[in-house]
């Protein structure tokens, strides 16, 4: 079994998933994750609101990453092998 790895993962992140699925996924990780807390606390608007607006800030900034980290990351990776 392969060790968790930092490089690992953001390797995963932008270049073995696809970029379609990577921002979904971040979408629906925001929106559970903000989402469901104040579905129970202020009610179903609240979720519809807050989790929509933490589901486009985490599709964001996987954008950003994608864009403007992650090819810089992997050129310096590839620079120091």
């Amino acid at each position: 079994m392969s060790e968790f790895s930092l490089s690992a993962l953001l390797d995963f992140l932008g270049h073995d998933l696809s970029p379609v699925r990577a921002v979904i996924v971040f979408f629906l990780i925001g929106y559970v994750i903000v989402g469901l807390p104040l579905h129970f606390r202020q009610g179903a608007a609240a979720r519809d609101i807050w989790g929509t607006a933490a589901g486009v800030t985490m599709a964001a900034i996987y954008a950003a990453f994608l864009i403007g980290v992650y090819p810089a990351l992997h050129h310096s990776a590839a620079a120091l092998h």
